[in-house]
């Protein structure tokens, strides 16, 4: 593939181990569940990512870092059935009242996550992880995910490396080190003898909430885990002069939508 070999799976190791954007663990979504049930269900990206599946109906799928149910229920209602799998307990809770609420029954909860065991999991014709592959190995995750596909798998992952705006960061003087980018993934799917297809969806808003100027600060520390005095204070100034005062929200979020054929 390059005139000399190239181990993309340990450079994405090493990058993912210095990155500042370090993965969540369940406890931590278990605290963001209410909020993030609230604020992803039934959103534009819902339906751009299931119009790029090739789906006839009578699919079972796989939902890997599910959440609560932001794809696992929409998917429901267009498959014969969902396996809905996540980390967090109480996101399996959220996605558990979302399908009681619209009335659906076609999906199985595990409590199981990336790196468990997965043996106990039936396969699946379909694999997705919408937003949910923050792992240490992606190419293990990978993996995973193809020997539990019959047919094929899709996920997104973000594009550029942040879940913050880059000139918020800069403005307010706090230096982070980039998280690996999305084009990882269709390399490391090719050496294994996949042809990934690679699309884009963009989500219309930013990672980082801007609803007021609390909930802008609060939003910037959970996306890179802490901020010193001087960088709340210039993160409160961005927001009321650049946010606010020049009407300029935190750049839209693109996600990088990735599918192969697995044929198993």
């Amino acid at each position: 593939m390059f005139l000399e070999p190239i181990n993309f799976s340990a450079m994405y190791r090493e990058h993912k181990a210095t990155t500042d954007f370090k993965g969540k663990t369940s406890s931590d979504w278990d605290e963001k569940s209410a909020d993030m049930a609230a604020s992803v269900i039934n959103s534009p990206y819902v339906d751009d990512f299931i119009s790029r599946m090739n789906i006839t109906g009578d699919e079972v799928v796989l939902d890997i870092g599910c959440g609560p149910g932001t794809l696992a229920i929409p998917l429901a209602k267009r498959v014969k059935e969902v396996i809905a799998i996540d980390f967090s307990a109480q996101m399996l809770e959220e996605l558990k009242a979302y399908a009681a609420r619209e009335g659906v029954t076609n999906i199985k909860t595990y409590h199981i996550g990336w790196d468990d065991d997965w043996s106990s999991l039936p396969l699946a014709d379909i694999v997705v992880a919408s937003r949910s592959i923050e792992v240490s190995d992606v190419d293990t995750a990978l993996a995973k995910m193809s020997a539990h596909a019959r047919r094929g798998c899709y996920l997104t992952y973000k594009v550029g490396g942040s879940f913050v705006d880059m000139n918020i960061l800069d403005y307010i003087g706090k230096k982070v080190k980039t998280k690996p980018d999305y084009w990882y993934i269709p390399i490391i799917l090719y050496s294994h003898g996949y042809l990934p297809r690679v699309d884009y969806i963009e989500t219309g808003r930013g990672s980082v909430r801007s609803a007021n100027e609390e909930d802008f600060v609060e939003s910037l520390i959970w996306s890179v885990h802490s901020l010193d005095e001087e960088q709340q204070f210039k993160a409160r100034e961005y927001y009321r002069e650049v946010i606010i005062g020049q009407n300029r929200p935190p750049r839209a979020v693109n996600w990088a939508f990735i599918g192969w054929e697995t044929s198993i």
